[in-house]
């Protein structure tokens, strides 16, 4: 069986087969899967000597057992990978995001680590032979403990340590779970290492200054607040909402089981389900008219009758998952970006083809601006692109962070571009000038979901840090916290009309935030 046709043309397909043939061992030694879309791919036990990941997407992947000896890691993402017991002998692992890698009983003979940047990824070492070193410590006796007056006692105890470990010839770590509270002492073959919160300067705001003859009204904060929650079958990937001309609000869910959940607002009654996906469900879009419903997943794009749940067509997409869809202020068009790099213009009423560009890189959000005319795109290599919606020409690309832009939004009034990235950082842009007007920071791991409330006001930001925020985009300030919950955000949505945020993610739940003027 060609082994590497079959991871290439479905990981979920791939998951599935070691599901069912859990005894086969599978070899992909020396296979070329650079620059891949391998999310939460299971490789337990596999042979994977000398094979090119580099710059793979392996977050959330099963590497435990794997025998990963001389492979090219290179800048791949191995955020929250397993990779206990796994063989990395010689491996090349420049420039790879491990944050919150599990590297217990990892064999690392010969590796060079450079965990600068790996948050959570915490470690002692047995026997070590050669030199150690750890960037940024005090003493060579201990670490020091940094307190935080930033984050309640709930959260302080489990922030990650920063730091930089050489390792050079014959060395065997293993990665322990450590909380702040437990320490243990540097001294002799053993690597003692803290659970420290990362104590990144965070950029200061600069408030314009003014006059004391100049009278300006403040600008208008909303506050928002948890109304209702209501839980979905599934952990939920994507959210939309909706409201009908009767008045009723819609709220929209795509679960991880493939089941897109439509419920109404208000009382929090779950009206239909639709069932057509058989993987993720993660992007979600409706069109403004509110007839029609689009949904991406890793089976490709679905078109449905909003109102009575009727699917209308299904479009399949080469191999990789679709990650965003977004429908044009006429509702004759939308446009999506999967993992394979395709940025593609659709005909709504059938689901036509009508442009496709690839990019080379996974395409991860798509955003159409209210003017029609254009679209954002937002991708692994850092940048962000603008094209012509009607010829499918570039435009324009932004250039300034420094990880994949995984989500991206304009403002209402066409002015403003958000952009998320797995650099931590909310990057706000003028659209017409490509000029970058601020760099918001805040949160302490990628940013993943984001969206712009109907006035323009407001910004809302998900993220993998476990919280949702609000931001003032008149101040470019960070105005509130709303929740600091145990699991990823990976879904927020503005209602269309009124003041209301709705917020989703692995925690299964659906909550409703009301805004009210304060």
């Amino acid at each position: 069986m060609d082994y590497l046709a079959l991871l290439e043309r479905d990981i979920d397909g791939w998951n599935l087969y070691r599901k069912r043939h859990p005894k086969v061992v599978l070899s992909l030694a020396g296979r070329d899967l650079s620059a891949k879309y391998l999310f939460e791919g299971n490789f337990r036990g596999c042979d994977l000597q000398g094979a090119s990941l580099r710059g793979a997407c392996l977050i959330g992947a099963d590497f435990s057992g794997a025998d990963l000896s001389g492979a090219d890691l290179r800048g791949a993402y191995l955020c929250d990978a397993n990779l206990y017991g796994a063989n990395l002998r010689g491996a090349q692992i420049a420039g790879a995001n491990m944050d919150r890698a599990d590297l217990r009983a990892a064999a690392l003979f010969g590796v060079r680590l450079n965990l600068a940047s790996t948050q959570g990824t915490l470690m002692s070492a047995s026997g070590l032979a050669g030199k150690k070193s750890v960037e940024g410590r005090k003493s060579a006796g201990a670490a020091r403990l940094q307190k935080s007056n930033e984050r309640s006692h709930r959260r302080a105890a489990y922030q990650p340590v920063r730091l930089s470990a050489v390792v050079a010839g014959g060395v065997f770590l293993s990665v322990l779970t450590l909380f702040a509270s437990r320490w243990v002492a540097l001294g002799g073959d053993w690597l003692g290492v803290f659970a420290l919160r990362d104590t990144s300067p965070v950029e200061e705001v600069q408030l314009p200054i003014v006059e004391a003859a100049q009278v300006v009204s403040p600008p208008a904060v909303l506050d928002l607040s948890l109304a209702q929650s209501m839980d979905g079958s599934s952990q939920v990937w994507s959210l939309a909402t909706h409201t009908q001309q009767d008045g009723r609000s819609l709220l929209i869910g795509g679960g991880k089981d493939g089941q897109i959940e439509i419920w109404d607002r208000e009382s929090g009654q779950m009206l239909q389900t639709l069932p057509g996906h058989n993987d993720t469900v993660r992007t979600l879009a409706v069109a403004p008219s509110g007839e029609w419903l689009v949904s991406g997943s890793g089976d490709g794009l679905k078109v449905w009758q909003l109102e009575t749940g009727l699917l209308m067509h299904s479009i399949p997409c080469g191999h990789g998952p679709i990650w965003s869809v977004s429908i044009s202020p006429d509702g004759e068009t939308f446009v999506s970006g999967d993992s394979d790099g395709n940025v593609s213009t659709w005909r709504l009423q059938d689901g036509r083809l009508l442009r496709n560009v690839n990019i080379g890189v996974p395409v991860w959000s798509v955003a159409v601006g209210p003017e029609g005319a254009s679209f954002v795109s937002g991708s692994s290599d850092r940048t962000i692109r603008q094209w012509d919606l009607a010829t499918g020409e570039m435009l324009r690309t932004f250039d300034g962070h420094e990880d994949a832009v995984r989500s991206v939004a304009i403002s209402p009034d066409g002015r403003t571009l958000a952009s998320g990235s797995w650099d931590k950082t909310i990057k706000l842009w003028d659209l017409a000038s490509g000029e970058l007007k601020k760099t918001l920071s805040g949160h302490e791991d990628r940013v993943v979901a984001l969206a712009i409330s109907p006035d323009g006001k407001s910004l809302a930001s998900g993220s993998v840090d476990n919280t949702l925020k609000l931001w003032d985009l008149q101040t470019q300030t960070l105005t509130k916290t709303l929740e600091e919950s145990i699991s990823w955000i990976l879904a927020v949505a503005f209602d269309s009309l009124e003041p209301t945020l709705v917020s989703a993610g692995k925690d299964q739940r659906l909550r409703v935030w009301q805004q009210s003027m304060r």
